[in-house]
């Protein structure tokens, strides 16, 4: 009797530990276009894999049944697993904190975190790793504030650990360190459920963007096609069990009836009350089967739906940009524009190719840290100063291909935010910095270094070329005549 109930608490405390998964449908409830995430798109003075970014997850993770406490890496990040077996049926949850000292500046960087966790922490292929991971910060994105929304849905041994402020992410990179919780919701022991991937509110807000939403729509219909796959298998195992089960049963009347002889009425009585017992529970096994046979039917049928109306979306864009290519033939003027950030506080912003026809912006460029009002031309390319004094980031000079707005180089040395620049033939001149002391610096056509100032000049000083002497304000206020060939002061 002590080794049955030791199996018994065995199976209990496994099948607890087992049963936790991500909720999907948890995930993919939220409409995914509704939310922007503002980047930092600019230089770094350190570059790091997609590879080591997600090594960071999977250092975080373990098997979910090994999980518990808090998880830390490098003080930047944390993982804290939260999970309440009596927990009534709301969601339990891990929670993934970006800490203040964590320099993380771009949510695909985020994403691969958490996908290198839940890859490691719930056994998911790297593949529906990333979907989760994607729709996990769009999740806390949308619901990013709304503690009232994070008390109704999850147990209270998760909103305990949960600060109103920082629950959730924020859509600007800026605000997540220190300043951010993402939930990863967990089951109370069922199963993964991904319907609402597929709910008609989201699947039609995906049609109306340009792409029509293809690919995230292919990722939702192939992970649903898979899940409905696992359950199917477990429908089936299920129903071989029910099988067992009726036989065994029926075994069971058939040796009462040969015995019924020899046994008394109460024994009878008793032995029949046993077999109606199970032969209840088995119906009622069976009818649960059989509803779950029926909700994977009507799922199949709705994922072959949405692939039929995929195809027909992709048609249509396919048709769409012929009409699109032969309309371009017409050649429309456009002309580069800085457009400023007007919520950011150093009002940073990016170039944008404007229609001179009608005003509009026909494309921008990734960088969105321009720094200064202008920028420059020089051999038919655009060159800017970029990026943000904070490493891992960094400000330097740029160039940019004057069509496309794509990245074409990116200078080897820090440059002062707000630094004049002066172009001189083939030369660049900017401040530069050295330690905490600025100078005035030459670059090549390749955005290279060539020489510094031997004089120290102040980081906002006007860079100025008068018949073939560079003038600059030294750091003690004085203005200096420089050459402009070795950058030597020629002063007295």
């Amino acid at each position: 009797m002590k080794k049955l109930n030791l199996l018994i608490i065995i199976l209990i405390i496994s099948g607890t530990l087992f049963a936790q998964e991500v909720v999907k449908e948890e995930l993919f409830k939220v409409n995914r276009d509704s939310v922007e995430f503002v980047n930092y798109e600019g230089p770094h003075d350190k570059f790091e894999t997609a590879d080591e970014i997600r090594g960071i997850g999977i250092s975080l993770g373990g098997k979910s049944e090994q999980l518990s406490g808090t998880r830390t890496y490098n003080n930047k990040y944390s993982i804290l697993h939260l999970f309440d077996p009596e927990g009534q049926g709301l969601l339990n949850g891990d929670i993934f904190s970006i800490e203040k000292d964590a320099v993380v500046d771009h949510i695909d960087n985020v994403r691969r975190i958490l996908s290198g966790y839940l890859q490691t922490a719930y056994s998911y292929s790297k593949e529906d790793s990333d979907v989760l991971a994607e729709f996990a910060s769009y999740y806390n994105a949308v619901y990013r504030g709304n503690f009232e929304y994070f008390i109704s849905a999850y147990n209270k041994i998760v909103t305990d650990n949960l600060d109103s402020e920082k629950a959730g992410i924020s859509t600007r990179y800026m605000e997540w360190p220190g300043n951010t919780q993402i939930l990863i919701p967990l089951t109370p022991g069922g199963k993964m459920a991904i319907d609402t991937i597929s709910d008609n509110t989201v699947i039609e807000d995906l049609r109306t963007q340009d792409d029509k939403g293809i690919e995230p729509r292919k990722d939702m219909v192939e992970l649903k096609e898979k899940d409905i796959e696992a359950e199917q298998t477990k429908i089936e195992d299920k129903k071989e069990v029910i099988l067992q089960k009726e036989s065994e049963l029926q075994a069971e009347k058939e040796q009462l009836n040969n015995e019924s002889e020899n046994l008394s009425d109460k024994e009878i009585t008793s032995k029949e009350n046993i077999i109606a017992q199970k032969e209840q529970i088995l119906n009622q096994e069976k009818e649960e089967v059989k509803k779950e046979d029926v909700v994977q039917k009507e799922r199949q049928d709705a994922v072959q739906k949405e692939r039929e109306q995929i195809a027909k979306d992709e048609n249509k864009l396919i048709d769409q940009q012929s009409k699109a290519g032969v309309a371009a033939k017409t050649k429309t003027s456009m002309v580069p524009f800085l457009v400023i950030d007007k919520d950011n506080s150093d009002y940073m912003g990016r170039i944008a190719l404007i229609n001179t026809e009608t005003g509009e912006i026909e494309k921008k460029s990734s960088i969105n840290t321009v720094r200064g009002r202008r920028y420059y031309l020089l051999d038919g390319k655009l060159l800017i100063v970029s990026g943000i004094d904070k490493a891992p980031q960094s400000v330097r000079l740029m160039f940019l291909n004057s069509e496309t707005l794509e990245v074409i180089s990116q200078g080897n040395y820090d440059v002062f935010a707000d630094s004049d620049v002066l172009i001189n033939g083939k030369n660049i001149y900017a401040v530069v910095r050295e330690n905490d002391s600025w100078y005035v610096g030459k670059f090549n056509p390749e955005l290279k270094l060539l020489v510094r100032s031997n004089q120290e000049v102040l980081s906002h000083t006007p860079l100025q070329l008068n018949k073939g002497i560079l003038y600059a304000q030294l750091s003690n206020g004085k203005i200096a005549p420089i050459s402009p060939d070795t950058l030597e002061g020629m002063g007295k």
